[in-house]
Parts: C-alpha cells; structure tokens; sequence
C-alpha cells in the first residue's frame, strides 16, 4: 500500500510530460518525451471489475516511468539544493470497454525513448507501473478508484485483485475527489465492511514478438 501511495503520489507532479509539456516549479520548460514507435516489451492488459456499484463513465489507463540518472536533469535549485524537475510521468494507454465489466489495453515497458532530453546527457527511463482508474461521471467531486500492477512485479505476479469499499462510489461523503487506493484483501476493512465490497483485477500478459 505505501508503495502504491507513493508512486501515484509521485505522478501528479506533472502527468503528461510524454504528450504535452509543463514547467517544473524552477520555471524549466519540460520538453516532450519521444515514444518509442516500434517497442518490443509489450503486454497485454485485461481489466475486469466485480461487484461494481454502479456504472463508470470514466476509465482510463497510464503507463508510469521514471528518470533513473539525476545527472542528466538541469542542475538543482541553486538557494535551496533541490531537484524540482520531476523524473516521473505517464504516459496515456488507449483503453478500450470489451464487456460489461471487462476493459482491455496495450502498455510497452520500453515505451519511451532515452535521449539527451536537457542537454546534460542522455536521460534513462525505467517502466515503473501500470495503472487505471475508473470514476462515476467524471465530475471533480468524484471517488477516483485506482489501481496498479507493477513492472517489477509482471514476471512473478502477472495478475492482482484490488478491493474498495462501494460506499465510496458515486463519491465520498467527507472527501471531494478521494483517491480510491483499494486494499489487497477484504482483510483491509472492518469486518462491517467486507460484504460491500467490488473488486478491479489486472491480467497482463506479455505479447510475443
């Protein structure tokens, strides 16, 4: 769990470094990624929800990197001595509804292109996660139910279950546009809870060349 808060924590920096640029809090222009056109680590993604509590308008799907090598960013801020240009961003994953509850998408672990991207040297990036998130209605107030599957994790744990509370949907009662982590387990909620739960499930399967 305190992974996954992290790392979601981490892309709101600036979350669409790959297709659009921003500025990082310096001030630097963020230049635009290049993504890989011919990627050779693809997986398959299949997205099922059970138990659902109502229909989702919105769902969406990310492809996480991050910079590995600071030494290729822009120096950092000369008062304070912090790195404010992000090394993470994500990348939009075109997902697609197959059935009532089931959605599919392609990710590629080698999605973007390395390059000297700040002209400090060549920047690496490294696959981190894949994530999806489903709401109501797409309105600002809503719960934003989340889930990810880890690159690290692909080749021992292709497939992961996640677990939220439907109370939460359409929206959360006390937080407007609560980010919905889930739980791994129904063990994760009071035991008042565990019979009003749904589930989202990830399966990636790796496509063969």
């Amino acid at each position: 769990m305190k992974k996954r808060l992290i790392t979601m924590a981490a892309t709101l920096i600036c979350a669409m470094l790959a297709t659009s640029g921003c500025s990082s809090k310096s001030g630097t222009k963020m230049p635009t990624y290049k993504q890989n056109p011919n990627p050779t680590q693809v997986f398959d993604l299949t997205i099922t929800t059970d138990k659902a509590p109502g229909p989702f308008s919105v769902a969406a799907a990310f492809m996480q990197y991050d910079i590995t090598n600071m030494d290729c960013l822009p120096p950092a801020e000369s008062f304070s001595g912090v790195q404010t240009t992000p090394i993470s961003t994500l990348l939009p994953v075109a997902l697609t509804k197959t059935g009532d509850s089931t959605y599919h998408c392609q990710f590629a672990l080698d999605g973007l292109v390395d390059g000297d991207y700040f002209g400090h040297g060549v920047c690496h990036f490294k696959p981190i996660v894949a994530s999806v998130r489903f709401q109501a209605t797409g309105a600002a107030s809503d719960t934003r139910f989340r889930a990810t599957l880890y690159a690290e994790d692909l080749a021992t744990q292709p497939q992961l279950t996640t677990y939220y509370w439907r109370g939460g949907y359409p929206r959360d009662k006390k937080i407007e546009g609560y980010p919905d982590n889930g739980s791994a387990g129904p063990d994760g909620f009071k035991e008042s809870l565990r019979d009003d739960l749904f589930s989202i499930t990830m399966t990636a399967k790796m496509v063969q060349p």
